[in-house]
């Protein structure tokens, strides 16, 4: 992948060590340390820190020290609550072009998403279950929304990876794919939205009773 500007390398390559556990939630992030990682100055890495922290991937204290934001069963319910009311709304809006245009991509991905060893493969499988949900909200005509679900998105993927540490829901999250296709081709716009909401309410509830036995 190219990047615009060394700030641009840096904040993707410090998400992608958050959401791979290579900086664990509570982790000071040592600038110097990162720079000399990614190759880059400083300056870049003070940048990516402080866009992260405005997604709220990164906290930042007062003295400008940087910790990766912790996981726990608060704001895992206020990202999920807030994720299933814009998505779908998004879903909503863009249902009349989905119907019609967006079924043989969503197969195509779908596919790829089927084929894909969420163990032996986790950074893949990510990959392509980012594409195949956002792929159902992108034509709702609405650049801020969609923006705004991808940020969403992309914070709840330390809680999906949580999730599919377990193998049965591994097999539950497939299943939940199929289940959606199966909706999408009869074209049934309720049933779609309520099996999403019951696939992101599966992560939540695994994820919430593995935090809560944690103490977090």
């Amino acid at each position: 992948m190219r990047f615009k500007s060394a700030a641009d390398y840096a904040t993707s390559e410090i998400q992608r060590m958050i959401l791979a556990g290579e900086l664990p939630a509570g982790e000071r992030l040592d600038q110097i340390r990162l720079a000399e990682q990614l190759d880059v100055s400083r300056h870049p890495v003070r940048q990516a820190i402080e866009r992260l922290a405005e997604r709220g991937f990164v906290q930042l204290s007062p003295h400008r020290s940087a910790i990766v934001t912790a996981h726990s069963v608060s704001d895992l319910i206020e990202l999920y609550s807030l994720r299933e009311k814009l998505e779908d709304m998004a879903l909503r809006a863009s249902w009349p072009a989905l119907a019609t245009g967006g079924i043989a991509e969503l197969e195509a991905i779908h596919a790829r998403l089927a084929a894909q060893d969420s163990q032996s493969d986790i950074e893949g499988y990510m990959h392509e279950n980012r594409a195949f949900h956002l792929r159902f909200y992108r034509d709702c005509g609405n650049r801020h929304l969609l923006r705004t679900i991808a940020t969403l998105f992309d914070l709840s993927e330390r809680y999906q990876r949580t999730a599919l540490n377990t193998e049965r829901r591994q097999n539950q999250s497939r299943e939940e794919h199929a289940a959606m296709m199966d909706a999408l081709r009869a074209k049934d716009l309720e049933l779609l939205s309520e099996r999403l909401k019951a696939h992101n309410r599966g992560t939540q509830e695994q994820v919430c009773a593995l935090l809560t036995a944690n103490g977090s």
